[in-house]
Formats: C-alpha cells, sequence, structure tokens
C-alpha cells in the first residue's frame, strides 16, 4: 500500500527533487563550456557523480509514495546518460584475452616525487615505487612529477629505474631543478626505440612537473607511434587549503571567506589547464601517427579538459574497466583524474590499476596492441 505524504511535505520534497534535477543538468552540461567564459562551469563537473546519485535516491522513495514522480529522475538520468557513460566502467567481469603478437603494456604514475618532502626523500615510498613498477613490469613508464637527484646522497633515479627495469631508453624533461642536485619533470622509459623526443613548454609559472609537455616517437613492431604524456596545471593546493576543504566536508567551517580563497584558487587554475588542453588536442589532431596519450589531467571525466582530449579517442578506463576508477586517494572517492587515451586504432585487451596507501595518485596500466594500419 503506498505511503501517504501530507501535502506539504510532498510539495516540499517534489521542490527539492527539481532542485537536485537542475543541479544534475548543470553539472552535467555546464563543463562543455570554455573555462574562459565561465570558469565555475567546469567545477561543476565534480560532485556530478554524487547528483546521479541523489536522483536514484529520489526513485523509491516515489514509488513506496505511489507518486510517478519518480519518472523525473529517470528522464534526468537519460538525458545525462553521456556523463554518466564516461564516468563509470561497465566491465566487471572483463575476461583476460590473449595476448597479441604484438601487445604491449603502458603504465602511467604520477609518482608524486617519490615523497620527496622539503627535499628530504623518503625511502619507504621510493621502495614502493620501484616494487610497484617491478610488479607492473610496463614496456612503456611514463612517471609524472618525477623526481631524480645527484650527489650528495640523493637518490639517481631516472638511471636506476633504467637499470632495475632494463630500458634501453629514456627521456626525461628535467622542468624543475634546484642547486643541481634535486630534479623534478615527466619520465619516459620505454623497450621501444625512441625516434625523437622533446619537451613542449607550456606553463612557466607553476611548480612540480607540470611545465611541459613531453612528446616521442616511438618505433614499435615496425610501426611509428606518437606519445604524449603529461601533468596538466594542478590546484595546486597546500596543507592549510586541504585542512580548510576538511572542514567544509565535515561542515565546520562554511564561512564566505574560506569557501571563497578555495574557489578563487579553482578557477585560476582551470582556465590555464582548458589552454593546455587546446594546444595538446592541436598536437594530437596534427600527429601523422597513430597517438597513444596518458597522465595526470587533474580533472574528472565530466570537464573540458576530458571532453576536449578524449574527443576522437579510446579511454582504456571505459575499454576494460569497472566502477568508478577513482584514481586520486585523497578528497573525494570519485575522482578519476590519471587517464590513459589512446588512437581507436589501438586496441585495449587489458586495465590494471595498482593502489597503495603509501600513493597519492593510483598507477594505472592498460595492455594495448596496434591494429594494421
Amino acid at each position: 500500500m503506498p505511503l501517504r505524504l501530507k501535502n506539504g511535505l510532498c510539495r516540499a520534497l517534489l521542490v527539492l527533487h527539481i532542485l537536485f534535477t537542475i543541479l544534475l543538468f548543470c553539472s552535467a552540461f555546464l563543463p562543455r563550456l570554455h573555462p574562459h567564459r565561465f570558469a565555475l562551469g567546469t567545477l561543476a563537473g565534480i560532485p556530478f557523480l554524487f547528483l546521479a546519485v541523489a536522483m536514484l535516491c529520489f526513485v523509491p522513495v516515489w514509488l513506496v509514495c505511489g507518486k510517478k514522480y519518480y519518472l523525473l529522475s529517470l528522464a534526468a538520468l537519460l538525458v545525462c546518460l553521456q556523463p554518466l557513460s564516461v564516468s563509470l566502467g561497465g566491465h566487471l567481469f572483463a575476461k583476460a584475452e590473449k595476448p597479441a603478437t604484438n601487445s604491449f603494456r603502458l603504465m602511467t604514475f604520477n609518482a608524486s616525487s617519490l615523497g620527496l618532502k622539503h627535499y628530504r626523500e623518503d625511502t619507504a615510498v621510493q621502495n614502493k615505487v620501484y616494487r610497484t613498477i617491478q610488479q607492473a613490469n610496463p614496456d612503456i613508464l611514463c612517471l609524472q612529477e618525477f623526481y631524480s637527484g645527484r650527489q650528495y646522497n640523493r637518490t639517481n633515479n631516472l638511471d636506476s629505474i633504467c637499470q632495475v627495469m632494463d630500458y634501453p631508453s629514456c627521456f626525461f624533461t628535467a622542468d624543475v631543478h634546484r642547486w643541481e642536485q634535486v630534479f623534478l619533470g615527466i619520465a619516459l622509459y620505454t623497450r621501444f626505440p625512441i625516434l625523437q623526443a622533446r619537451a613542449i613548454a607550456v606553463d612557466s609559472t607553476q611548480e612540480g612537473s607540470g611545465h611541459s609537455i613531453l612528446e616521442a616517437d616511438l618505433l614499435m613492431h615496425g610501426d611509428t607511434v606518437r606519445l604524449y604524456t603529461v601533468q596538466l596545471k594542478s590546484y595546486m593546493f597546500t596543507d592549510t587549503d586541504f585542512a580548510a576543504i576538511d572542514r567544509i566536508r565535515q561542515l565546520q567551517d562554511l564561512t564566505l571567506h574560506n569557501t571563497r580563497h578555495l574557489l578563487s584558487r579553482m578557477t585560476h587554475t582551470v582556465i590555464p589547464r582548458a589552454y593546455e588542453a587546446d594546444t595538446l588536442h592541436a598536437l594530437i589532431a596534427h600527429s601523422p601517427y597513430p597517438v597513444l596519450l596518458c597522465g595526470d589531467f587533474n580533472d574528472v571525466p565530466v570537464s573540458y579538459t576530458y571532453h576536449v582530449l578524449s574527443t576522437g579517442m579510446q579511454d582504456a578506463f571505459l575499454a576494460q574497466g569497472w566502477g568508478i576508477g577513482r584514481t586520486y586517494r585523497t578528497l573525494a572517492p570519485t575522482l578519476r583524474i590519471d587517464y590513459i587515451l589512446t588512437d581507436p586504432r589501438l586496441y585495449c585487451e587489458a586495465y590494471n590499476t595498482f593502489p597503495h596507501p603509501l600513493f597519492e595518485h593510483t598507477p594505472v596500466m592498460a595492455t594495448l596492441h596496434l591494429q594494421k594500419l
């Protein structure tokens, strides 16, 4: 028997339902706008999955109440099918395929400077990074926020990983260096010959490894493939910012000053990141070879960045992954910001992740092969 609600309560619930529907639509479609036109639009995509779950929760409520308003949720989710389709992987029972003769494994990992903090090394994090790479054994390894040292007992990770994994080829952008002892940037290791490699400057102000795009042409089983690996502009949250976010999340500090400070930092980041994505998209469009793109985009799937970069590309997670695919350990359980995107001519056989409590970002790996051109 349907549960009867008082008219006032029913109307209030319906108003709330309509409000969530509007918020869902804003979250789903505002991120399509270029952040230069409306910076807050990009941020609207962050809570998309939470809003989608909220819409689902209205369905049983209205069914129990005997009202047809549940159709509003179903219609709204149907309209939002495209952003839902890029947010969720549907391959729970994906079977391991027999590898093709020209299969290769590509791993991307924001290594968070291998635990380097205040220019002090963390051997526990370093050792776990090395063990994870050995376990995965990728043929192509792309590391963002990579740290390598020189002299004064600092670890030369650039050479060490080459030796441990027996990689014959590597390239390092070395975007940031301190005292000729500490070097930070993006590193590429590969078992395939590098025909050419370069660092394409995109940002001269940011700390960390987001200064450049690493481009490399690899000779793979007789074909040339162009690889791009990136770390797009980060919000660069400080410890103080993370503490403020925790207070907001726990409803302990919702002051205008606190919220406005965080929004200001985020909106001032999304615009240059969008231009970086535009630059990268143009490079991909003009590539004479099939393209592999991987790295830390610092944006969720419902975002301008992802929309631009995934156009005409295959997302390895969507091809073989399952669930939300979270790759960033803090802030929220829905943050998939590390990606492997490929030319459609590259077939994805498998997708794997290597989470660990010591890692801020989860290493992700795809097994791929190039179909005959």
